[in-house]
């Protein structure tokens, strides 16, 4: 099977490209970055918000995996939008002009927002997105299901941490620093999916979801205290000692949103998803895809640490 997939060159996206060539899939990269050779891979230059380029990548492909994404938890609403709803609107519409059927679409765990409960949060939980990105996966995935004729499954990832992710960079540099606090005590608990799991999931959905279905897709659950304390073991430096009370570090994030020209150090979203606890079950994608964890916290830390001190 021939399948494309967009934003294969970033941080997820490299190891969906892997995954599928591990388990015999013959690989094209959609991608606006310059065209870097990797060995298996047919690289074709184009943009998602650009519609006449997708259709020439098209030619050929099975099933397209849609990752490519403006990631960020602080921006111009209009320009995340232009990439993650019209964008994924292009690829879908592209899809449906060159008679392919099936799409893999990586969306986020950021469409239940931060409930701040123990309680499991599944695929038909509610949506409570809080900023600009979490808001446009949920139009996305809304105007996804509303198309005729398309195969499209859905997978929502939490906070992903692995080598090569900006989320880690930042936590693994602040606590090598000795700059990293707790937002309130602690013991709130992160849900964490590894970017290798989430390939996993992703590949796993095209060879056996047959309905055209929504999972969630997590390799563990832990307190946000130990995870900083693993890691700050790896890298053999203190663990952060320092506790902000969250209604300081929610108003304070509010405040810098709002006035700040810049990406401030400091959003609501990091505020939430490290303040409040999510349980996200990936029970469904267990029963229906099979799916299990390969990434536990240790081997999560490990991978992320070694990367950090490589570079």
């Amino acid at each position: 099977m021939k399948v494309l997939v967009t934003g294969g060159s970033g941080f997820i996206g490299r190891y969906i490209v892997k995954e599928l060539l591990e388990h015999g899939y013959e690989v094209r990269v959609l991608t606006r970055r310059q065209l870097l050779g990797i060995e298996g891979v047919e690289m074709v230059k184009g943009d998602i918000t650009q519609f006449d380029t997708i259709l020439p990548a098209l030619e050929g492909i099975d099933a397209v995996f849609h990752n490519a994404a403006y990631a960020a938890d602080w921006g111009k609403r209009e320009e995340i939008y232009n990439v993650n709803v019209e964008g994924t609107m292009n690829v879908a519409r592209a899809c449906m002009d060159e008679g392919v059927e099936r799409m893999i679409f990586t969306s986020s765990a950021g469409v239940y927002g931060f409930p701040n409960t123990m309680e499991e949060i599944t695929e038909g939980s509610p949506k409570k997105p809080i900023n600009a990105y979490q808001e446009s996966k949920l139009d996305a995935e809304k105007a996804l299901r509303n198309l005729e004729g398309m195969h499209i499954s859905i997978i929502r990832p939490p906070l992903v941490l692995g080598a090569g992710g900006r989320a880690s960079q930042i936590i693994l540099s602040r606590i090598n620093e000795g700059k990293m606090s707790y937002i309130g005590s602690g013991k709130t608990l992160l849900s964490v999916a590894h970017p290798k799991d989430v390939a996993k999931c992703l590949r796993l959905s095209l060879e056996k979801d047959r309905k055209g279905s929504i999972y969630n897709v997590v390799s563990f659950i832990s307190p946000v205290e130990e995870i900083f304390e693993e890691i700050a073991h790896k890298l053999g430096v203190k663990p952060p000692e320092k506790h902000v009370p969250y209604s300081i570090a929610y108003t304070v994030a509010f405040l810098s949103e709002i006035f700040s020209r810049k990406e401030p150090s400091l959003t609501r979203f990091r505020v939430k998803s490290f303040g409040t606890s999510r349980r996200i079950s990936y029970e469904k994608a267990r029963r229906e895809l099979r799916y299990e964890p390969e990434f536990n916290l240790e081997m999560t830390v490990k991978d992320m640490v070694s990367w950090y001190q490589s570079q």
